[in-house]
């Protein structure tokens, strides 16, 4: 972990580009996100929240949605660490990451959205992950 830290502070000092770079696709994503109605609520890091309005099986279905069909891996936060009720999916962009992916990634999140919405997700039914 020492060597991995090491050459991430070499790599911030020798290359700003990439801290631009990830500071571009953050920007653009969380713009992004707000500008489709989505409560990102308020950071200041790359690690951006994305919040729902539902339980643990709406929240296995759309990290399952937005992983199976979608091809976005995000993390999930549900109760007891965020109120009932609450879903918090959480997005990490990279500076690897590419204004297309940004779009790509909003366009995800809007059809997941729909979905739930539309209570396409409160089934009960949790789709089997594939591993």
């Amino acid at each position: 972990m020492t060597i991995g830290a090491l050459k991430r502070l070499e790599l911030l000092r020798n290359e700003p580009e990439h801290r631009e770079k990830l500071w571009t696709i953050v920007n653009a994503l969380q713009k992004g996100l707000r500008e489709k109605g989505f409560n990102i609520g308020k950071t200041e890091s790359p690690v951006t929240p994305v919040f729902f309005t539902g339980g643990v099986p709406e929240a296995t279905q759309i990290t399952y949605e937005l992983r199976e069909v979608h091809n976005i891996f995000c993390s999930i936060v549900v109760y007891p660490v965020v109120p009932k009720d609450v879903i918090m999916l959480r997005l990490i962009p990279t500076a690897a990451h590419t204004l297309e992916d940004v779009e790509y990634t909003i366009n995800a999140f809007a059809q997941v959205k729909a979905k739930l919405d539309a209570g396409k997700f409160s089934d009960g039914n949790i789709k089997a992950m594939k591993l």
